[in-house]
């Protein structure tokens, strides 16, 4: 006789009467009922798995349930199903008592808060999450009134490919931590600067500067600091060109090119970087610097010839009586 919503009655007429002898065909029919009953697929009401196959009985034993709205316990011990559709946006802070291990997956029909719990709503990152339609949360029972989330998929999040061919990632977007005066300290603490646009990382103790290279570097150019986070470029020189640093003494600088071959010759006397022959009117050791107004052209004789140079001189050698030596112009 079949079962009645997992429930296995006898056939009708097969209980025996006190002092009545037992009908071979009634008992006959008894037994094969029974036999028939236990080969076929025990209702999962019964005990069973409600299907002669492994595939079956999974999909039985996870199958689809009633949807269930939320608030703010949502007690998934009266479930229908494993597979659970959450309607409404009432917040949710509980899901009910099951024993521990039992799993109910999910599926949210709209946008609510899913209260974390450090003890009885354990969520990813130990943050509250904000559901949307589509979103999929499997929970897994700790016993006790206490759940974890075990696995969360946002319905708007592409899945990941792994194909050889092209493999692609998609992620979404990194914001750094920002300030106008970051002082990260923890060792790989990473924040932007907004004032002076550079990174400020933490190395545990203080902060390292990491600043971005000036438009249009190119190999061969210097770069130095206009400021203790800003980088400037200067264009690389010209050969023989020499670096120095400019008048204001701000920043670096190329000098003139030196043509060593035909530069001495292009320079005119008396001018910067020439030698004179002078004659002074005081003793002089080498390296002491005279003004050309306080000297006289002279051959090494001490005969002077013309007037008094411009500019000012390093002595090259001993100027003594008669106070002639060798003089350099130096500005």
């Amino acid at each position: 006789m079949p079962r009645a919503g997992g429930v296995y009655s006898a056939p009708p007429g097969t209980k025996g009467t006190p002092n009545t002898p037992i009908e071979s065909a009634k008992y006959n029919a008894l037994v094969d009922d029974l036999v028939g009953d236990a080969n076929a697929a025990r209702p999962v009401t019964a005990g069973g798995s409600g299907s002669s196959t492994a595939v079956g009985a999974a999909d039985n034993f996870n199958a689809a349930g009633a949807d269930m709205a939320s608030a703010a316990t949502v007690n998934l011990a009266n479930t229908t199903g494993t597979l659970v559709n959450i309607t409404g946006t009432v917040p949710i802070t509980a899901l009910g008592t099951l024993a521990a291990g039992a799993e109910r997956d999910l599926v949210f029909a709209a946008s609510l808060t899913f209260t974390h719990n450090a003890t009885s709503l354990i969520l990813p990152g130990a943050a509250n999450i904000t559901t949307a339609a589509g979103d999929v949360a499997r929970m897994r029972s700790l016993g006790g009134g206490n759940w974890k989330c075990v696995g969360y998929q946002r319905a708007a999040v592409a899945p990941l490919s792994n194909t050889f061919a092209s493999p692609t990632i998609t992620t979404p977007t990194l914001t750094l931590k920002q300030s106008a005066a970051p002082t990260p300290t923890a060792e790989g603490d990473v924040q932007w600067d907004t004032d002076d646009d550079v990174l400020v990382v933490g190395d545990g103790a203080a902060q390292k500067i990491f600043a971005a290279l000036p438009a249009g570097t190119v190999a061969g150019d210097v770069l130095y600091l206009t400021s203790a986070k800003a980088l400037a470029r200067l264009a690389k020189g010209t050969a023989l060109q020499m670096l120095r640093m400019n008048a204001g003494a701000t920043a670096p600088e190329w000098s003139p090119a030196l043509d060593y071959a035909g530069g001495a010759a292009a320079l005119s006397t008396g001018a910067v970087g020439t030698y004179a022959f002078l004659k002074t009117n005081t003793i002089l050791n080498p390296g002491d610097t005279i003004a050309g107004s306080s000297c006289l052209y002279s051959n090494s004789g001490g005969v002077t010839v013309g007037g008094a140079p411009a500019g000012t001189w390093r002595c090259m050698g001993y100027s003594v009586n008669p106070h002639v030596t060798l003089f350099l112009r130096i500005s």
